[in-house]
This record gives C-alpha cells, sequence and structure tokens, in this order.
C-alpha cells in the first residue's frame, strides 16, 4: 500500500550556497482526491462554497496540492511575500482584482522542469520570462509589448497566494513561486533583481531570514513527469521539517474523518482544520 505522506518528505542539500530542501513526488507519491463528495456532488458557483474556488481543490487537483501551498504559506510567516505565477500574469492579476498595468513587471523567472525525473536536473534556476499572449481575441498593444516580463505581485493573505495558483492551474502543468524578505525594504532589491539585464542567481538575492519557495506541479502526471516543492534559504532551518510533521499529522487526521464528510459546508471546516497552521490548528 503506498504512503499517503511521502509527499510532505523533503530531502535536504547544500548547493550554490544555499540550503535546499526538496519534495519529488511522481503520480505514485501524490494522493489523489480523498473525499468522495469531489466527484459526486455539483460543485456551487458560491466561490466561498466552491471547493475549487475556495480551495483551488477539485476532483483532479485533490487535497495534497493544498496542503503543499499552505505548507509554503505556514513557513513564510511573519515576512513580506512576493509571488510570480508563471506565464499567466494578467490572468493572475484579474484573480487578484489588480489593474494588469499597475503590476510589477520583470524580466527573470524560477524554472523548475516538471519533466525531469530528477530534483538536480529539475532544478534550472532563472530563465527569461515570458507571460500568455491572448490567440483570440486579438491581443492588445500592451500585451504585445509586455509579453516577456513575468508580474512580481506582493500577497497579502492565504486566499491571494491560492487565487495565483487558480490562475496558473489550468494547464497540465503549473509554476508558482514564493519570495519571502525578512526585511521589506529589501523589496524594491527584489524587483531589481529581477530586473537586470543578466541572469539572476538565488543565492545573490536571498539574505539571512529571506525564504524562497517554488511549487512546480503537474496536473496530469505523464511517464517520468513529477511535482516538485523547493525550499530554499541561506541558513539551515528546522522549521521545514517541522512544519513537514505538523502537515503530515494533519493530513492523517483529515482521512480519518473524511468518510464522515457529508456537505461542502463540512468539507470546509475540515480543510480550513487541515490547511491550518500549528499556531491555529484546532487540535
Amino acid at each position: 500500500m503506498a504512503d499517503p505522506e511521502r509527499f510532505l518528505r523533503f530531502e535536504h542539500q547544500h548547493r550554490d550556497g544555499l540550503h535546499t530542501y526538496v519534495i519529488r513526488a511522481d503520480e505514485a507519491d501524490l494522493p489523489g482526491p480523498a473525499w468522495s463528495g469531489l466527484w459526486e456532488q455539483n460543485y456551487p458557483e458560491d466561490p466561498d462554497i466552491n471547493p475549487w474556488q475556495r480551495h483551488g481543490i477539485n476532483n483532479n487537483d485533490g487535497e495534497a496540492l493544498a496542503v503543499w501551498r499552505a505548507l509554503a504559506w505556514a513557513l513564510t510567516a511573519g515576512r513580506s511575500r512576493f509571488a510570480i505565477p508563471t506565464y499567466y500574469r494578467d490572468q493572475a492579476a484579474q484573480c487578484l482584482s489588480v489593474d494588469r498595468q499597475t503590476v510589477q513587471l520583470v524580466r527573470w523567472e524560477y524554472e523548475v522542469d516538471v519533466e525531469q525525473p530528477e530534483c538536480l536536473s529539475a532544478d534550472v534556476g532563472f530563465v527569461p520570462a515570458r507571460a500568455c499572449v491572448s490567440l483570440w481575441p486579438a491581443p492588445d498593444l500592451w500585451e504585445r509589448r509586455h509579453a516577456e516580463f513575468a508580474g512580481l505581485f506582493g500577497l497579502d493573505s492565504f486566499r491571494d497566494f491560492t487565487n495565483l495558483d487558480l490562475a496558473v492551474a489550468g494547464d497540465a502543468s503549473s509554476e508558482l513561486t514564493l519570495f519571502a524578505l525578512s526585511d521589506p525594504a529589501r523589496a524594491g532589491f527584489l524587483a531589481a533583481s529581477l530586473n537586470q539585464a543578466d541572469r539572476p542567481y538565488l543565492a545573490d538575492i536571498l539574505q539571512p531570514g529571506d525564504i524562497f519557495v517554488d511549487l512546480a506541479v503537474m496536473h496530469d502526471l505523464g511517464i517520468g513527469a513529477s511535482s516538485y516543492l523547493t525550499v530554499k534559504t541561506s541558513e539551515a532551518t528546522e522549521k521545514v521539517g517541522h512544519l513537514a510533521d505538523h502537515f503530515s499529522r494533519s493530513f492523517r487526521r483529515y482521512l480519518d474523518r473524511v468518510g464522515q464528510i457529508r456537505t461542502f459546508e463540512e468539507f470546509h471546516a475540515a480543510i480550513d482544520d487541515l490547511l491550518a497552521p500549528p499556531d491555529t490548528c484546532s487540535r
């Protein structure tokens, strides 16, 4: 029987001047949707009740990926958070109800290649950014002029983070990168580093106390493809392991009770408990 908690086990290495914590999960490692209502019941239109719009959970992207997102958010608590939703910049702005022309544009974005079956080769690093340009309706002038820029979004809440994930999750694969700065005054430095002419290096950007997280996900896993949750810091931290243990216990509790869930309201209460960080969980 497959281990349902394997998707929360990190491997730690020190390379390229940074401490790197990675989870690599192939199709056998990521548990499928656990609550039967995700495929048996019709989803409500209300975004606060619809499981996809509220939590990024449906009958394809089950609860496990939401746990990854919750772990990333808990890990970066107490810091100023900035995210790059790969490719779907303008869609992300729309999800956050932000005018696309006010978004901080950057020339570089991070890439973890989900088609690579090994962590080291999958971690590509910074690559030239690109954004989606619509085919129909025809793209406007602003879209065409800014096709080679990603968007760097400031985040105020976990719901914002979830909304960005929803903006990129429509393809077979998606990527969402999170920069968490211990000093909010360094936001300008981050943007400038991602806008420079030469390829930036993450070790030159992260300072003590900063945390980098990348969620590169295969939504339709093929042969040899994997999903990756990557964490990088300039200093070693035990918090990664502590949070992995916390969410493993939460996921185990959730699986124990999931068969008793009957309604969307009960489901959301269980998911809120599942995704809660250690200081706010109910048990």
